[in-house]
C-alpha cells in the first residue's frame, strides 16, 4: 500500500486547547491518525500508555536516543523528554494514513524542517496569558507552582509562533475548529505535481536506469521522472566520459523509445561548472515553484552523502527517495539520514560494467535501451 506521507503538526503552550483541536481533526478526517509521542515522565490523571503517550523510563529513552530511534526529541522541561518514534510514524504510513503530531514548539519546528512541503505546521495560540492561566487553573491537574512554571514556559513558546505555517488564536473553540478544519482540508486535498530528479552522467544510459525510473513512476507516487544529464561529476574523474553532446543525443533517443513519463533535463549545461546537486535542485525549485521535486538516488550514493556539497541542507530542503544497491544496508542508511526507502528490485548493472564489456569487444546490446 502506498501511504500518504504528509503530516499535520500542532503545537501550543500548555492549556491553549491543542489536544481538543487535535481530537476534532481526527474525528473530521478519517485519513488522519494521531502520532503517539514517547515521554520519560510518569502518566497523569487517566492517561494510558500507548494512547496519550508511550511512557518509558529515563534509561529507556536514553537507549532509544543511542539507537537513533527518534525522528526528533526534546527535553521540554528539566529532566522530562518527549520524542517522536520512527516506528510510530512508519506504523501510521503503513496503514495508508497521514500523521497528526501534537508536539512542543521546538519539536514542531524540527518536524517542519524535516518534512518541508509535506508538512502543515499550525501554532495554537491562547488569546492572552491571563486567559491561559485561568484555563490551567480550571483544569485542576496542576499545582499552583506548576501553573506558574507553565505560564513562564508559554511566554517563551509563543515566540516560536512565526516559525509555523499558520497561527490560530483559540479564543472561541467553535471558531477555532472551523478555521483549523479549513486549513487542514486545503492541505490534504492538494495534489502537488511530484517530479523525481535522477542525476547522472549516463555514460552510457542502461536498462537499469530505465527500470529504476519506471519503478519510481509506478510505485513511488511520482508524476514524472527527469533524467538530469550531468556534464561533469565533481566527485569523479572519468577519463572515459563521452562528450556531453554525444551522451545527450543517445539518451534522448533512448528515452523517446520508452513511452514512459520520462524526460531528459539539460538544466546543468547552463549552470556554472562543476554543478552541485543542491544548486541544481534549488534552481529548479525556484524556477518551477508549482512542482514538488524529489531527488532519486541509490543507497551507494547515500552512503557517501557527507562528501556532497551542503549535504545537510540538501536533505533538509528536499525529499530523497533511495533505491537499494548490493552491498549496502539500504534501510539502515535511510533511517540514519531520514530519507524514504523505496523497495525497488536490486539491479546490479553499472555504466562502468557496460563500458568494460564494450572495451573487451562483448555484445552489450541487451543492457542498453534501443537508441542509446
Amino acid at each position: 500500500m502506498n501511504s500518504d506521507r504528509r503530516v499535520v503538526i500542532l503545537s501550543a503552550p500548555s492549556g491553549a486547547g491543542k489536544s481538543t483541536l487535535a481530537k476534532w481533526l481526527l474525528e473530521r478526517f478519517p485519513q488522519l491518525e494521531f502520532s503517539v509521542s514517547a515521554t520519560s515522565r510518569a502518566p497523569r490523571g487517566g492517561e494510558l500508555d500507548g494512547r496519550e503517550y508511550y511512557f518509558i523510563s529515563h534509561e529507556a529513552f536514553e537507549e532509544k536516543i543511542r539507537q537513533d530511534a527518534f525522528v526528533e526529541w526534546e527535553e521540554v522541561y528539566s529532566g522530562v523528554r518527549y520524542g517522536t518514534l520512527k516506528s510510530e510514524l512508519e506504523r501510521i504510513w503503513n496503514r495508508g494514513r497521514s500523521a497528526v503530531f501534537d508536539v512542543d514548539v521546538k519539536g514542531g519546528v524540527r518536524l517542519k524542517e524535516l518534512f518541508g512541503k509535506e508538512a502543515l505546521s499550525i501554532f495554537i495560540q491562547p488569546p492572552s496569558l491571563q486567559e491561559l492561566q485561568e484555563r490551567l487553573q480550571k483544569r485542576g491537574t496542576d499545582a499552583p507552582e506548576s501553573i506558574q512554571k507553565r505560564l513562564s514556559k508559554a511566554q517563551e513558546e509563543m515566540t516560536y509562533a512565526s516559525k509555523y505555517d499558520t497561527i490560530i488564536i483559540n479564543d472561541n473553540v467553535d471558531e477555532a475548529k472551523s478555521e483549523i478544519e479549513k486549513r487542514v482540508e486545503a492541505f490534504l486535498t492538494q495534489t502537488p505535481y511530484r517530479c523525481g530528479l535522477f542525476f547522472g552522467s549516463f555514460n552510457p544510459l542502461h536498462i537499469g536506469h530505465i527500470a529504476i525510473a519506471n519503478y519510481m513512476l509506478e510505485y513511488a507516487g511520482l508524476h514524472e521522472v527527469r533524467l538530469v544529464l550531468t556534464p561533469i561529476n565533481p566527485l569523479k574523474e572519468d577519463s572515459e566520459l563521452l562528450p556531453y553532446a554525444d551522451r545527450l543525443r543517445r539518451i534522448e533517443q533512448a528515452v523517446a523509445q520508452t513511452q514512459l513519463r520520462l524526460s531528459v533535463s539539460t538544466v546543468e549545461s547552463g549552470l556554472s561548472q562543476p554543478c552541485y546537486t543542491i544548486n541544481t535542485m534549488r534552481y529548479l525549485a525556484a524556477k518551477e515553484p508549482q512542482v514538488h521535486f524529489v531527488l532519486i538516488m541509490g543507497a551507494d550514493n547515500l552512503a557517501v552523502i557527507e562528501k556532497w556539497r551542503q549535504w545537510r541542507e540538501l536533505l533538509q530542503e528536499f525529499e530523497v527517495y533511495v533505491y537499494p544497491r548490493n552491498g549496502y544496508n539500504s534501510k539502515e542508511l535511510c533511517n540514519k539520514y531520514h530519507t524514504r526507502y523505496i523497495d525497488a528490485p536490486i539491479i546490479d548493472i553499472s555504466s562502468s560494467f557496460i563500458r568494460k564489456g564494450l572495451g573487451e569487444g562483448r555484445n552489450m546490446n541487451g543492457f542498453i535501451p534501443n537508441g542509446a
